[in-house]
């Protein structure tokens, strides 16, 4: 008997193979994923445009400052006050604000001819927290507040809401809690991150950042307060074409 045996295809008609058809149909989701950008045509204009969830630039735009504390990028950060620290589980190298009760600030130089300046960071929010919060300034003005809590028997402040007054636009995403926690025993102590991104029009040469804590209400602040930290920070300037 002359050539191969298949027991279950018929003479003539090809077998197809599935797993190169799988892996051929996974591939092209992925492209097709990494093609898509997201975001509303006004969105992208405040904020940039993002392709399958990672930030591109167009030919008017610079990348001024990418920091990455997990893998190293960053460390030298010019903020007034903190460290690097890696001692969280979960968080990896974060730029951890102590004492806590600190007031955090940050002068970024800017190209020459910026027209616009687009700052994304993350607030982290870290153990018991009982509606203590932030304050993020762009110079003089406050842009947000923000109070974050730990505690299952209070009531979790939502994001602040999206704004754009012509001048300053602002989104942010409020994570759940990790509520893993960083001390054992404690169900309060967890982890909640609040992604920011601020657009800026004339921001001029140099852009100010002031991050200040907040006492909970009725309550002076406390160097032994509950522990905050920054990561994640990108800062992309648009110039004129």
């Amino acid at each position: 008997m002359g050539g191969s045996f298949r027991p279950y295809g018929r003479r003539g008609i090809a077998s197809p193979d599935w797993a190169m058809i799988a892996v051929g149909l996974m591939a092209l989701a992925l492209l097709a994923g990494a093609m898509v950008r997201t975001g509303t045509p006004a969105a992208q204009a405040l904020f940039g445009t993002q392709v399958g969830g990672l930030r591109t630039l167009s030919e008017t735009e610079t990348l001024v400052l990418f920091e990455d504390h997990a893998s190293g990028v960053g460390d030298d950060a010019g903020w007034s006050a903190g460290l690097r620290n890696d001692d969280h589980p979960g968080l990896g190298a974060i730029w951890l604000v102590e004492p806590s009760d600190v007031v955090l600030t940050r002068d970024i130089a800017l190209p020459e001819g910026t027209i616009r300046a687009v700052l994304s960071l993350d607030l982290i929010a870290i153990d018991d927290w009982a509606l203590q919060g932030l304050s993020v300034a762009i110079g003089d003005l406050e842009v947000l507040q923000h109070r974050f809590t730990s505690r299952p028997g209070l009531d979790r402040p939502a994001a602040p809401a999206p704004m754009n007054d012509g001048s300053l636009a602002l989104r942010a995403r409020l994570d759940g809690p990790r509520e893993q926690g960083f001390a054992a025993g404690d169900p309060a102590l967890a982890e909640e991150r609040l992604r920011i991104e601020l657009s800026v029009r004339e921001p001029g040469d140099i852009l100010t950042v002031t991050i200040t804590p907040l006492a909970a209400p009725g309550q002076a602040p406390a160097p032994d307060g509950p522990l905050w930290a920054v990561d994640n920070l990108i800062l992309v300037a648009d110039s004129q074409p």
